[in-house]
Formats: C-alpha cells, sequence, structure tokens
C-alpha cells in the first residue's frame, strides 16, 4: 500500500469525543480531522497506523500525520504523485482558532499559494 505524508498548520488532532464530551475545542479538533479524511477519501480507500502528532517548535505549531491507500498512483496528476490530492483538497473548509498558531485567513485548506498550510509527499515505505 502506497504511504503519503502529510504537514499541516491545521489542527487535525483526531480526539474521538462522544456526544457528552462538553469540550467544543475538541469536537472542532475531530471535524478537521474528519474533514481531511473525507476529503482525501473521495478518491481512494485510506487507512494509518497512527493519529496525526503534534508538533511545536520555537515558530510555529504543525502536525504530521501518514496515510495508506489501497493502490498505487491514485493521487498522480501531471507527474505530480499529490497533484489530484492538491486539487481535491484546496478550499475545503477547516475550522480555525484552535490550537494552531497560523491563524488560518480564510479558514480552509490551501494546497498552494502564499498562504498555503498543507503539505503532501509519498513516504519512503
Amino acid at each position: 500500500m502506497p504511504r503519503y505524508k502529510i504537514k499541516t498548520t491545521v489542527d487535525i488532532t483526531r480526539t474521538n469525543p462522544d456526544r457528552d464530551d462538553p469540550d467544543q475545542v475538541r469536537h472542532a479538533q475531530q471535524s478537521n480531522f474528519n474533514t481531511l479524511v473525507q476529503g482525501i477519501g473521495m478518491r481512494s480507500n485510506i487507512d494509518w497506523d497512527n493519529d496525526p502528532i503534534r508538533i511545536k517548535n520555537d515558530d510555529a505549531v504543525y502536525w504530521e500525520w501518514e496515510f495508506l491507500t489501497e493502490r498505487p498512483d491514485v493521487f498522480l496528476h501531471e507527474n505530480d504523485p499529490v497533484g489530484l490530492l492538491l486539487n481535491d483538497l484546496h478550499g475545503i473548509p477547516v475550522i480555525r482558532n484552535l490550537t494552531n498558531s497560523d491563524p488560518l485567513d480564510p479558514a480552509i485548506f490551501q494546497t498552494h499559494g502564499d498562504k498555503k498550510n498543507i503539505w503532501f509527499n509519498t513516504a519512503v515505505l
């Protein structure tokens, strides 16, 4: 199964809150994660071994996450192994003002341009 790696400044923490959880931040974080999974899932069924990891350095906060697809080259477009994925996810709304340091203006996944907030690579297996 091909593996892809994501780095994003959008809070995609997987929290799995239940309906009785009063913490709206946890619900919003899970919503961003669900949105990302559904966007990716428009072209392929995916699986993952680990949940997204939040990384904080001196300048910013970002999340890293890896997922696998059921078949190779599912996102291939014009010799870019993630070209279709970049097109599919660009402009999808996200919830801002969570634990991210990026103001996310506008509040969307931006896969290109000067306000890019999500990057994709094919990961080495």
